[in-house]
């Protein structure tokens, strides 16, 4: 009976450990909860913060690109300015020379020839570290297309000086444009990509004599249109040595007692003018001139 009694007075603290174990658990699975719910909702803050701070940047974004497109409006129309005013300069500008203050004398070379008389007058011009400015016709650029391929690469410009060497005042407008175009066309064929050049130089000299004064304004309308200078030169060769011998040795004395700084000297791809070339470019740096390409020439800084 005793035993009985003491039995059953054991079971109020089973039950109570059990609660206590439940509580427990509860009280766990309560705190976890909370610490989740805390975090999610840290979470979200954040979130809510990056997204505010998004906005805001958004907002900033938006503001800059009417900012840029403003610009944008106001740069294109400048550039519309500045290229009605550069059609305009270069449809009045004939450059037969550079600052003469400067110690630069500008290489030209004009027409074409064949492949082994080209890369003879590239090997010159890399063996004296000079660039020239070329002025082939396209017919020839058509011939010999890896030639002027390999000019371009070693860093020569290139001029359009038409297409056939058509004189000009003889022929149409609609055919000097075709003239200039062909010329374009047959350049991005040997090269592989479209090819833009400042420079022109009229066959001849043809539309740009003292006495063409009517043909020239015609002619320098279309060749501005273009986007291109007409440049002639201070020293040539054809004109000023018609009475005489034109032999290597001859050819260098020319260019040498007459080229100074800024001067434009014109030679042909021709056999004695590319003869010449070494003695011609040796000659000048002798005398303290520089040769170079037109560009080098144009752009020079009389203060350097």
């Amino acid at each position: 009976m005793d035993k009985h009694y003491y039995s059953r007075s054991r079971q109020p603290k089973k039950k109570s450990l059990a609660r206590l174990v439940i509580f427990l658990f509860l009280l766990a699975a309560v705190t976890i909860l909370s610490v989740f719910s805390l975090s999610q909702y840290m979470a979200v803050q954040t979130l809510q913060s990056k997204h505010n701070s998004l906005e805001e940047r958004l907002e900033q974004v938006e503001e800059e690109n009417i900012m840029l497109w403003q610009l944008h409006d106001e740069l294109y129309e400048e550039n519309v300015r500045l290229r009605e005013e550069n059609k305009m300069l270069r449809s009045s500008t004939v450059i037969e020379h550079g600052n003469r203050e400067i110690n630069k004398v500008a290489i030209t070379i004009d027409d074409g020839t064949s492949a082994n008389l080209m890369h003879k007058t590239l090997d010159h011009l890399k063996e004296h570290n000079v660039k020239a400015t070329l002025f082939p016709m396209g017919s020839w650029v058509e011939r010999e297309p890896e030639a002027w391929q390999r000019a371009v690469d070693e860093g020569h410009e290139l001029g359009n000086h038409t297409y056939s060497h058509a004189f000009l005042t003889t022929i149409p407008e609609e055919k000097v444009r075709e003239e200039l175009n062909r010329w374009e066309e047959a350049v991005e064929e040997a090269l592989g990509y479209s090819y833009e050049t400042l420079f022109f130089r009229p066959p001849g000299m043809d539309g740009f004599t003292a006495t063409q004064n009517s043909q020239k304004q015609r002619l320098m309308e279309i060749i501005g249109e273009k986007g291109m200078f007409t440049i002639l030169w201070d020293v040539e060769l054809i004109y000023a040595l018609r009475n005489e011998a034109s032999t290597p040795k001859r050819i260098t004395q020319h260019v040498l007692d007459n080229a100074r700084g800024g001067s434009i000297v014109l030679l042909h791809f021709t056999e004695n003018d590319i003869a010449a070339l070494p003695a011609i470019l040796k000659g000048l740096r002798d005398r303290g001139l520089e040769p170079c390409s037109l560009r080098e020439l144009l752009l020079a800084d009389p203060g350097t």
